[in-house]
């Protein structure tokens, strides 16, 4: 039965939930660690059918909210991505001690990709860890960001003027803080190179090249839209199944 409750620290509670395998006790734990923003509710239905594909496939699956979204405690302008990065780790940590799992995957979405390869080196349980459209650096993400507010903004023709100048500083509708923004920008794909040799795997939604050469790639054709305002879940069912492919395939 699908387990929904709070990990982590005292007052920083993290929201997560907990999809047990079915039909005998799997050996590998998927941790998923959706996109950011906007992007969150987009996807939030697509990663709940993945996490329900794999725990049919016999495999423990944790999802979470990072703090300050969602449902977990917190509020987002108060919150950094070292701390994101941080609820990765207990995620992990989380997951092995209720699965018993020795064997860790994780799963990035766009730029919580950036996120998933750095924690690797804070985790040596995790042994793969598999990109949906990963975000190639933090300052170009940051601007497509920029873009859609500014798309917003001029949709919302009833604001008066202090309004708008307000809103313009917003990323996607959200208030960033300010360690978030310097973060973010200093994240760049050197954070896929340090994710040891024979780890990392890449789905892609588009022909969108991956910097580096020697990771497995794979590319199933969908108009994700992710550098627009459009608010329309993603279902991006041949997306899915790639990346059940690379979660469940033992090479």
């Amino acid at each position: 039965m699908i387990e929904a409750f709070f990990f982590g620290p005292c007052g920083q509670q993290i929201f997560a939930t907990y999809h047990p395998p079915l039909g005998g006790n799997g050996q590998v734990l998927t941790v998923i660690c959706p996109p950011f923003f906007n992007e969150y509710m987009r996807t939030h239905l697509a990663l709940r059918e993945l996490a329900i594909s794999l725990a049919e496939r016999g495999q423990h699956v944790l999802r979470f909210d990072y703090r300050g979204t969602g449902d977990s405690f917190g509020e987002l302008r108060e919150v950094s991505l070292v701390d994101w990065q941080e609820d990765i780790t207990l995620a992990v940590r989380e997951g092995r001690e209720i699965s018993g799992s020795s064997r860790v995957y994780l799963l990035g979405v766009r730029a919580a990709s950036l996120l998933a390869c750095s924690a690797v080196d804070l985790s040596s349980d995790v042994q793969r860890v598999v990109l949906w459209d990963p975000v190639l650096d933090g300052s170009s993400y940051l601007q497509s960001l920029r873009d859609i507010q500014m798309v917003i903004a001029d949709r919302q023709l009833w604001l008066s003027r202090a309004e708008r100048r307000r809103v313009k500083h917003e990323y996607a509708g959200y208030v960033l803080s300010e360690a978030m923004e310097k973060q973010l920008v200093s994240f760049d794909a050197s954070a896929y190179l340090s994710v040891p040799d024979g780890l990392l795997r890449v789905v892609s939604s588009s022909t969108t090249s991956f910097p580096i050469q020697r990771v497995p790639h794979t590319v199933a054709l969908f108009n994700c839209e992710w550098n627009t305002a459009a608010e329309e879940l993603i279902l991006a069912r041949p997306v899915l199944e790639r990346l059940v492919e690379c979660l469940t395939n033992p090479s």
